[in-house]
């Protein structure tokens, strides 16, 4: 096949699970070329209205109309594999006025059949011989884990911006591992940035820690770390959401119990604690499993996967470990005198009630030495 002058490959290979970032990439490549080539014709394959073998005929057919013509071939793993086969000396063919765009899904659990299109259409060897004609591009969802690291590779592919590591972490933890929603936080960023600007923390914080909605989970787990500023801020948007205080106090305390639950676990199985601090991710991740599983805050039917998101990124191990026995009883204390105060009337749950109970809690440690927690 041959080229124009033009980063756009003549024929796009794309597939991969994540189904979200794969149509992002499609449709950047196919604006790219209604913007070269404003007249060309888009003709997607039907199998309900011809053959496959009909449809690729026409891509080397010479067009009497248009100049440009883009032939996209979409859930490649559903053509069988005969079919798939004569689209091979095709794609060698020297066809000055067409592009082609392939695409197919995630492979099933033996993975045949998308291995088969893979290795038929020799996809990486012509990407890599010939990468100014063909362009192989895989969007696999990563593990949570890699998450924040796999958004730097693809935020320039997507937006044409680069992102550092860690404010794609702090997207990350401020909007969660879901594609979709890191999706369109990215798009809201990418309409309030100037063209190629880069996107760093001070904007993930501006512009999205601004608008999302934050609950009493996050705060539970800002006041284990510590993080007064934090603290702060989210009793503020709490309080600005309306947000119940009776669910705050009950998220405070099933955070909490969770926390002592683990402190107990530990006090009787040091060296399970210690081998989960050393083990890397795949080993951390199965102590971690047993460790939710042995406190009851995850379930037996829970998979080792799942302890990702509940026991380490959450970092609910290691909070755990900073506080004693008597912390505990003085906040569990705490949190239901201010319970049992809003109840009978005796407290006002205002905002600056609230923020003396979190106070409390996250400085347990300084007053109980000073006598006064």
């Amino acid at each position: 096949m041959s080229t124009e002058q033009t980063s756009i490959p003549k024929v796009l290979f794309l597939t991969g699970s994540d189904s979200i970032g794969r149509e992002k990439a499609k449709e950047k490549y196919r604006d790219s070329l209604f913007g070269l080539y404003p007249d060309i014709s888009e003709e997607k394959y039907d199998s309900s209205v011809e053959s496959f073998e009909s449809f690729i005929e026409r891509i080397i057919t010479p067009s009497l109309f248009q100049n440009t013509r883009l032939f996209i071939i979409r859930h490649a793993q559903n053509v069988p594999t005969k079919e798939i086969e004569k689209l091979s000396p095709i794609l060698d063919s020297e066809i000055p006025d067409a592009f082609v765009f392939i695409e197919w899904d995630t492979p099933n659990k033996r993975g045949r059949q998308t291995k088969t299109i893979a290795q038929l259409l020799g996809v990486k060897k012509r990407a890599k011989e010939k990468p100014e004609l063909f362009r192989f591009l895989e969007f696999d969802r990563p593990p949570d884990y890699k998450m924040a690291e796999w958004l730097t590779n693809q935020v320039p592919l997507l937006f044409d911006r680069t992102i550092a590591k860690q404010a794609a972490q702090d997207l990350v933890d401020l909007v969660g591992n879901e594609l979709d929603k890191l999706y369109s936080e990215l798009q809201k960023i990418d309409i309030h940035l100037p063209e190629k600007a880069p996107i760093n923390q001070e904007v993930i914080t501006t512009i999205t820690g601004a608008s999302r909605t934050v609950n009493p989970f996050e705060l539970a787990k800002a006041l284990a770390q510590k993080n007064v500023s934090r603290v702060l801020e989210l009793i503020d948007a709490l309080y600005n959401q309306n947000v119940s205080t009776t669910a705050c106090l009950n998220t405070l305390f099933k955070y909490y119990w969770n926390l002592f639950k683990i402190r107990a676990y530990a006090h009787g199985n040091r060296k399970n604690i210690e081998a989960y601090r050393r083990a890397r991710y795949s080993e951390q991740m199965k102590i971690a499993h047993t460790i939710g599983v042995e406190t009851t805050i995850m379930a037996p039917s829970d998979s080792e996967k799942k302890a990702y998101p509940i026991m380490i990124l959450s970092g609910i191990i290691d909070q755990a470990l900073k506080y004693r026995y008597t912390h505990f009883k003085t906040i569990f204390t705490h949190i239901k005198d201010f319970d049992r105060g809003v109840k009978t009337g005796g407290v006002k749950p205002t905002k600056e009630a609230f923020e003396q109970l979190c106070y409390r809690i996250v400085r347990v440690a300084q007053l109980e030495e000073k006598g006064a927690a």
